[in-house]
């Protein structure tokens, strides 16, 4: 499947010579390896000429994908791409690296399969490498290799080695992009690398939960450690992510955004890394979305309550108190309490988990039997009312202490930030799948459900505990953490 380098006239030559390159057979293991080659020099010695946009890259590795030979020895030509990635990093041209990584990106949304050889091959650092070292050489590599790298923590749990592997240079390089956001026009909340900064943490947890169970040292979080160090100048990845969890209505999406809120305010050096501002904006978009998760939701509210009692206990809400009465109203009527609480049955863990929040030292005096009737009324004619802020408010109540912003008001987010994000240059949708997992609501070992497929899980188990290091937190409620903790957590034997 080799190909003579000639001038075409026009791009439908180009295309012709393609399809005729891709429609050959080929049956020996030498010959397999030779299409593959033959592909990536045709396609990356024309890339300028006739594969300058991101619709005709995208169609180069569909129509590759597609191919006979592709089709009868995916796995094979999986593992020659990978190695090739892998070994030649530093020496392959741009355009090859760049063939590569689409080729895996388009097959891994089809087949997960892939991501996971690339797990298994070591592929993370290289990823990183490519998306951070090659920045300026083509802005196609970092832009794909962003969506790549994203896939591969979406779906699996990291090895270790990989994990540890990434420089802390990185991460305040992410950090920097959404403070500098310099595609604003595009991207307002910087969410490309938001959810880079999301599904790493989210694998540090599921790394720091492995060790706690198999009695390791705790792997260091290098992005908690970046905001503990350097939180004052990154402080638009906290309003941003609030921002987002305000319009987001994806749930797998709620939950990365959600676990990250839990390790900002579980570790005593980030507890106060939001501004008061943007934690009394938080507080409006908890109570809203306790309201307004269906009763079968469950998984997503108790993720919701277990955020709750460390944003009441632990950050500066002790001080100022923000709608205690509606928090307590709110609180009384997911428990059951009122006559307006929700009309199936209250499980032990919503009220064990209520009772947690309704026990921080600034809302317990104000919970007596005599509020019932008033939550009742609050909860019919206050509380629902409470409707998805558009950007615009969220940063007008933000914006007093949040300088950064410059009193911007942007355009509403692009269309891959929402309930289904849909790669810009391509037709397949990704939804992360969100396995439906309770966790354990112990401080300082508490679980927050994973945001990993179904298939990533252990087969039959429906829960998951994601332990985080909060040694430094002294917690207000340890007497009736210790009593959760001994409750006994058969349903959590599941790792995601």
């Amino acid at each position: 499947m080799d190909f003579a380098e000639y001038q075409f006239e026009n791009k439908d030559q180009f295309w012709d010579e393609l399809d005729d390159l891709l429609s050959r057979q080929v049956y020996s293991s030498n010959a397999i390896e030779a299409a593959v080659v033959s592909f990536l020099r045709f396609v990356s010695t024309y890339m300028e000429d006739y594969v300058s946009s991101n619709q005709d890259l995208l169609s180069c590795c569909y129509k590759f994908i597609d191919c006979p030979a592709f089709q009868a020895h995916r796995i094979q030509v999986r593992r020659i791409l990978i190695t090739t990635l892998v070994q030649n990093c530093n020496q392959l041209p741009t355009p090859i690296a760049l063939l590569i990584g689409v080729l895996l990106l388009v097959d891994g949304r089809q087949h997960t399969d892939t991501f996971q050889m690339m797990g298994e091959e070591n592929a993370c650092p290289v990823v990183i490498e490519m998306l951070w070292r090659r920045k300026d050489e083509e802005a196609r590599v970092h832009s794909f290799f962003m969506e790549l790298l994203y896939e591969m923590c979406r779906v699996q749990r990291l090895q270790v080695s990989d994990i540890e592997s990434i420089p802390e240079e990185f991460i305040e390089y992410l950090f920097a992009c959404v403070e500098a956001n310099e595609d604003y026009d595009v991207d307002p909340y910087s969410y490309s690398f938001i959810r880079i900064i999301l599904v790493l943490n989210e694998q540090y947890m599921l790394l720091s939960n492995s060790a706690k169970v198999s009695s390791q040292e705790p792997l260091d979080n290098k992005i908690i450690r970046v905001l503990s160090e350097k939180g004052n100048t990154y402080k638009t990845f906290g309003t941003n992510i609030i921002i987002l969890l305000n319009r987001e209505e994806e749930p797998s999406l709620q939950l990365l955004i959600l676990k990250m809120l839990y390790q900002l305010f579980t570790h005593e050096s980030t507890q106060e890394y939001f501004y008061t501002n943007d934690l009394t904006v938080l507080v409006d978009v908890f109570i809203r979305d306790l309201t307004d998760i269906p009763d079968d939701a469950e998984t997503l509210r108790h993720t919701f309550l277990r955020v709750m009692h460390p944003l009441l206990a632990y950050t500066q809400l002790r001080q100022t108190h923000y709608k205690r009465d509606e928090i307590v109203q709110l609180l009384q009527s997911l428990s059951g309490q009122s006559r307006v609480s929700h009309y199936m049955a209250v499980s032990e863990t919503t009220k064990r988990l209520v009772k947690r929040c309704m026990e921080v030292p600034w809302i317990e005096p104000y919970c007596p039997s005599t509020m019932i009737d008033h939550a009742a009324s609050f909860v019919m004619n206050g509380i629902a009312a409470v409707a998805r802020k558009p950007f615009q408010s969220a940063t007008n109540m933000i914006g007093s202490n949040s300088s950064h912003h410059h009193n911007r008001h942007p355009p509403p987010p692009p269309h891959h930030i929402g309930t289904h994000y849909t790669h810009p240059y391509a037709n397949s949708a990704v939804t992360a799948t969100t396995s439906q997992l309770a966790l354990p609501d112990a401080v300082p070992a508490i679980g927050l459900p994973s945001t990993m497929p179904a298939s990533s899980s252990a087969a039959g188990d429906k829960d998951t505990m994601i332990t985080v290091n909060s040694k430094s937190i002294s917690s207000p409620n340890a007497k009736s953490a210790e009593a959760d903790a001994g409750e006994g957590y058969s349903w959590l034997t599941g790792e995601a």
